[in-house]
């Protein structure tokens, strides 16, 4: 009885975040794990529905990377699950299973009528809270329990899931699953899929050494060429000094996207990268997804062209391309990259259409004013005016003041729309309302939230709300947003320069203050920092042990044993090696892993 009440309890909990939303409604810290409930607030921010089954994500390759690494291993846990009834499941980096071990056979039907079959995309985004897709966005092993579970299909199972990171860059490449009826649910199965799953990595490990050994092969095969060539997989990049003027390690995380996930009809095109000032033809060798290698022959300096394109031109012995060129992932030919607020501004010119109150919400310090005000600079060629809700309540002198400013071809921002009362909110729709003849159309008054629905038709009858996203939001743009808000600050300045460590710490980072957090990050660095590289001891501390956060208490005890062998060796790795009673390859692959001695390695490395 105890048991039926506790599932009922955590489907409630778990109704009210989708029939109630994020901000209203909460969970008991004692009903589920902190990492069931986050999983739970992204699947409802993804709009996952619960009652909707996984689909095919297409053909699995048999030779991938994880599955050449995973398939002795699975084999062997398999035998040593004889008779536990217990299930493992392998996923690779999209959240797709790619492989399925029945220990009992009895349980296939039931497996196979939640669809945990190979081929299904059991991502997150997808399926919700569950043991294969979760472990991959949360970077760490959770235990799913019954109704834990986002997807009501699932619910009679128990999952503990493991993320599998790649030992050298950190990068999350699949996950492991042991699953289990949720009635024979055991706290091993979390022991046991944290053991498989290190094993997988240590199998990728030992794989690695081959691969870099082909990237060099390719080298050699291009390095004789006239112009100068730059050779990359998802890890490594190997170049000439030439080259390497027109690289970075922001360019290669950047540009590896791309052309991973580019449609590829040939196995070659022509690229052009103003950004990096020059144009090359580029090669794809080798596999597809991550075991992929790129050969880059720098041919030419690129043509005058606005910054920030990216154009991409087939040879001339191809097909004609389309109208308006070939995109390279939603980047078009000749046509200027979007910088990320790019879609708050045209929104509110839509908003602009029709008369009446502008609304801007969005969260503490996500740039609701500065949004707004540069909307209306861009607009009306001038400073808008400022207000707060708390002037227009108290003092109706502000009032002639924006209608001044109005007929002056000014707009005004009202901020701190939330302590508006019901009178003044609707005194200050029909002000919006005046009909003005004369007055611009850009001078406008727009209004911000921190609380509000995006989703509803906004207070004065016109479009909803224009919503401006978190940088948890924005994380994949973060790069742009922190060019973009550091051009603002510093006018003039060289851009700014991060070591990849110092960029990871960044990107790993929750900002719960969004770009008001940034600006603050920026402008406390002293000029000297600013002006050349800034690393991650640079950074705040908190930021800089944001990736020791996600270790287990387990590993941070292994994190100070290791630490105190290192401190009683003198930094001898071999001597420290000794003192544990391990190889050195072991040691070495559990300071990667255990983030020791690594302030300028990527620490933290996007999937």
């Amino acid at each position: 009885m105890e048991k039926s009440r506790r599932e009922d309890e955590v489907r409630s909990a778990r109704e009210r975040l989708i029939t109630q939303g994020l901000v209203r409604a909460s969970v008991p810290a004692s009903l589920v794990a902190e990492e069931i409930e986050q999983s739970w607030r992204r699947s409802v921010s993804h709009r996952v529905d619960p009652g909707a089954g996984p689909h095919i994500l297409g053909e699995i390759d048999p030779d991938s990377a994880i599955l050449r690494a995973a398939g002795r291993i699975l084999d062997q846990w398999q035998t040593n699950l004889t008779d536990s009834r217990m299930t493992l499941f392998l996923a690779d980096e999209a959240g797709r299973i790619v492989s399925r071990r029945i220990v009992d056979a009895q349980d296939e039907r039931t497996l196979d009528r939640a669809s945990a079959v190979e081929g299904f995309d059991f991502s997150e985004q997808s399926l919700g809270t569950n043991g294969l897709g979760t472990p991959i966005e949360s970077r760490g092993i959770v235990f799913v329990r019954g109704t834990e579970h986002f997807n009501d299909a699932l619910a009679k199972l128990a999952c503990a899931g493991a993320p599998i990171k790649h030992p050298i860059t950190g990068r999350i490449v699949g996950s492991l699953s042991i699953a289990s009826h949720v009635d024979a649910a055991s706290p091993l199965m979390v022991a046991m899929v944290r053991q498989a799953g290190y094993q997988i990595a240590e199998a990728l490990e030992l794989m690695a050494d081959s691969r870099d050994l082909e990237l060099a092969r390719t080298y050699r095969l291009f390095r004789s060429s006239r112009h100068p060539v730059l050779v990359m997989n998802s890890e490594t990049v190997m170049t000439d000094l030439p080259a390497l003027a027109h690289f970075d390690a922001e360019s290669h995380a950047d540009l590896w996207e791309k052309l991973r996930r580019h449609r590829w009809d040939q196995d070659e095109l022509q690229l052009e990268l103003p950004t990096l000032g020059a144009e090359a033809m580029v090669r794809r060798l080798g596999r597809a997804g991550q075991d992929a290698i790129f050969a880059l022959e720098f041919t030419e300096q690129a043509a005058a062209a606005e910054a920030g394109q990216m154009t991409v031109a087939h040879n001339p012995d191809s097909a004609a391309a389309p109208a308006g060129g070939v995109a390279l992932d939603g980047v078009t030919s000749h046509r200027t990259r979007p910088t990320p607020y790019t879609d708050v501004q045209r929104q509110l010119s839509v908003s602009s259409d029709i008369d009446g109150l502008i609304r801007v919400v969005g969260g503490p310090g996500t740039g609701k004013r500065h949004q707004a005000a540069r909307w209306l600079r861009q607009h009306t060629s001038q400073e808008p005016e400022v207000v707060t809700a708390r002037d227009l309540a108290a003092d109706d002198a502000v009032w002639v003041g924006g209608e001044a400013a109005l007929r002056g071809g000014r707009g005004i921002v009202v901020v701190g729309g939330d302590d508006l009362s019901d009178d003044l909110r609707a005194r200050l729709v029909d002000f919006a309302r005046l009909p003005r003849p004369g007055v611009p159309p850009g001078a406008r008054i727009v209004l911000t939230e921190c609380t509000g629905d995006a989703d509803k038709v906004g207070a004065d009858g016109g479009p909803s709300a224009v919503r401006v996203p978190s940088l948890t939001e924005l994380r994949d743009e973060l790069p742009d947003i922190v060019r973009a808000v550091a051009a603002e600050l510093f006018p003039g300045a060289p851009a700014l320069r991060f070591s990849p460590a110092a960029l990871q710490c960044l990107l790993a980072w929750r900002w719960p203050g969004n770009v008001a957090e940034l600006t603050r990050l920026l402008t406390a660095l002293p000029y000297p920092v600013r002006s050349g590289l800034i690393q991650t001891k640079d950074l705040p501390a908190p930021m800089r042990q944001t990736a020791l956060s996600s270790l287990s208490r387990y590993e941070q005890a292994e994190r100070e044993t290791i630490e105190g062998a290192l401190r009683e060796a003198d930094g001898n790795k071999a001597r420290a090696a000794k003192i544990l009673g391990i190889g050195r390859t072991t040691l070495y692959r559990k300071m990667r892993a255990l983030k020791i001695n690594a302030d300028e390695r990527m620490i933290a490395p996007g999937p």
